[in-house]
């Protein structure tokens, strides 16, 4: 888990930058830094506050695999075991 304090001085650090710069697409990305650093905080939060739950999917209805080494598709016009058969 990272630092609260350590991402609130990242945080700082970004606005700096922001408030610095007159390159529009500069400040855009420094905002959406600084939203994604308050999105690992509160996520952070959430996460610790929620118990986990682990659900079992019963093996009845997980997804049948097929394996791949069927039996090949015999055809009277068929030339042979090309992938090129049609």
């Amino acid at each position: 888990m990272i630092a609260t304090k350590r991402i609130l001085a990242e945080m700082e650090r970004q606005l700096q930058q922001a408030r610095t710069t007159n390159d529009e697409q500069a400040i855009r990305e420094a905002l959406a830094a600084i939203r994604s650093l308050c999105e690992v905080v509160l996520g952070e939060e959430t996460i610790a506050s929620q118990p986990v739950v682990q659900q079992a999917v019963p093996l009845a209805q997980q997804p049948q695999i097929h394996s791949l080494e069927s039996k090949p598709l015999v055809e009277e016009d068929a030339n042979g075991g090309s992938i090129f058969d049609f």
